[in-house]
């Protein structure tokens, strides 16, 4: 049976203004005081993060104030975007759903599949949210749950302003110089890339109409009096920066954990003398049908005996997967591990809480960072925490001339009898990876920026070994936008290792003489 929705063609206008209107819809829909509702519209430049992300961590904000691009946050679940008008967006809210949410995401992406098909192209659907077209992102959708009343965010691709996305964005992107921007294009299939010549009213329509189908609705034309857009209140009601993490308190412990579905969740939490949690705060790109999930778990874990920790973790989300697609309770438990190895840490390694939060483990055996520190038998350095002007740069070796903190590391590790490699390019890092699998390596110590761990994490998960990772300073290739030259082996700006960390941490590695290893090389 199809259900009476209202169909409205909102037009352009501020995202925060199409936010605040959805909001308020939603909340009349669920007290019964609207009828479910079906709008498309497009926006201003903005950017938008999701209901549970630290906006500092995934936006340049300055950036986008000096450029008076509009900062948002949604209610739906999911990962910071860059909109403008070159896309389509729309909003479902439907009234009386049941289901799971990632149901209700795959229904929306079928749909869109669907409407797309009739222009000759052929989509796919990828877990848990988007669509894409050989490989090639066109299209995502959001959804949260309120009430028992669906509110569904959708956007498709028409076109793609790269070089505003990747400026504002600070999640780990692609390169700005004319051959990556077209590289980074190439992630995306906008609808008039594949469909030049087909208006873009045909392709509403033909989503009204699959959308209509998949989620029975009988569509009506909205009156005037419906359109009204919200004013000051309702915009000021909008919690776009809610989630902060930017301000420097000492007691907080931070770590991060990206599930094998590539959902990130991040964590920082304050134990108390007594051995219990003091305070715990999550945020992650996830998805969840209950908006209040993660301030819920939050309030739950307050209190709770350390040694208790994941059980309650467990306890509280349960079983069920199909409400936050991606993202389970064991991959909450693991995060929560990070973090209590952490607090360990400061206390058995002798760190401190900014110490602590800078170190990246991962450990598919679950291992303990004095554990992994105990078997590390390899250093991975970065090429570009060495100077400019030093003639190893991009070379495989360092001779130790004490002018840099990478001279310190390698000795360090050659005290220790461990395998010393520089990392210049991010396929060295891969055949580095796999040839240390190979030859028995169980762990291994490294120093990176967080954002190459969060962006080439499948390498290390693939590696399958335990590694202790150091966070890095100074020039980092992210915010100069140089990745590109970073994973080429030709970024110029140097980054800082944290020489006190370092060498805090190589005291916990057994030191095994010089075993063979290579000695440092003479000046050529």
């Amino acid at each position: 049976m199809t259900r009476s929705t209202l169909l409205l063609h909102a037009g352009t206008d501020s995202a925060l203004r199409h936010l605040a209107f959805d909001h308020s819809w939603l909340t009349l829909r669920a007290d019964g005081q609207r009828p479910d509702l079906l709008r498309f519209y497009r926006t201003h430049p903005c950017v938008s993060v999701g209901r549970f992300q630290a906006i500092d961590r995934e936006l340049r904000l300055d950036h986008c104030s000096t450029q008076g691009i509009e900062v948002a946050r949604r209610i739906t679940g999911g990962g910071a975007l860059y909109h403008d008008p070159q896309q389509m967006a729309f909003t479902l809210i439907r009234g009386d759903i049941g289901g799971r949410l990632a149901s209700h995401l795959q229904g929306a992406c079928t749909a869109i599949i669907s409407a797309l098909s009739g222009f000759g192209l052929v989509a796919g659907f990828k877990f848990p949210n988007d669509v894409e077209i050989e490989g090639r992102k066109i299209a995502s959708v959001f959804a949260v749950v309120e009430r028992g009343v669906l509110l569904l965010h959708g956007i498709l691709l028409l076109d793609v302003d790269i070089r505003a996305m990747l400026e504002a964005l600070r999640v780990p992107t692609e390169k700005l110089s004319p051959d990556g921007l077209s590289a980074a294009r190439d992630r995306f299939a906008p609808f008039s890339e594949r469909c030049p010549n087909v208006p873009e009213q045909a392709l509403q329509q033909a989503l009204e109409t699959q959308l209509a189908r998949t989620f029975s609705l009988s569509l009506h034309p909205a009156s005037p009096g419906e359109t009204a857009m919200p004013g000051a209140a309702a915009l000021s009601a909008l919690p776009a920066h809610a989630i902060d993490w930017s301000g420097q308190d000492g007691n907080w412990l931070e770590a991060l954990w990206k599930t094998p579905a590539g959902v990130l969740l991040r964590g920082r939490a304050s134990f108390t003398p007594e051995g219990k949690v003091g305070r715990i705060e999550f945020a992650s790109d996830c998805q969840t049908a209950d908006a209040a999930f993660l301030d819920t778990l939050q309030q739950a874990l307050r209190g709770i005996p350390e040694v208790h920790l994941e059980e309650a973790i467990r306890r509280n989300i349960g079983d069920d997967t199909g409400n936050a697609p991606g993202a389970n309770a064991e991959d909450f438990s693991a995060l929560a591990r990070i973090l209590l190895d952490k607090h360990r840490g400061c206390q058995s390694l002798g760190l401190s809480r900014q110490q602590a939060s800078r170190l990246m483990i991962h450990s598919p055996g679950k291992a303990a960072a004095g554990n992994i520190l105990e078997r590390a038998s390899v250093m991975l350095v970065p090429y570009c925490a060495k100077p400019a002007w030093c003639e190893w740069r991009h070379q495989d070796e360092c001779i130790e001339c004490g002018l840099c903190e990478v001279g310190e590391a390698y000795r360090l590790g050659r005290e220790r009898g461990m395998a010393v490699k520089t990392i210049i390019r991010y396929e060295q890092l891969v055949e580095t990876l796999e040839e240390m699998r190979a030859t028995g390596t169980s762990a291994y110590v490294g120093m990176c920026c967080s954002h190459f761990f969060i962006k080439r994490h499948r390498a290390f998960s693939e590696a399958g070994m335990d590694a202790l990772l150091m966070d890095i300073d100074g020039a980092n290739c992210y915010e100069l936008k140089q990745e590109h030259q970073a994973y080429a082996g030709t970024f110029q700006a140097e980054a800082l290792l944290d020489e006190t960390l370092l060498q805090h941490i190589m005291e916990f590695v057994p030191g095994a003489g010089n075993n063979g290893q290579a000695q440092k090389p003479e000046r050529p």
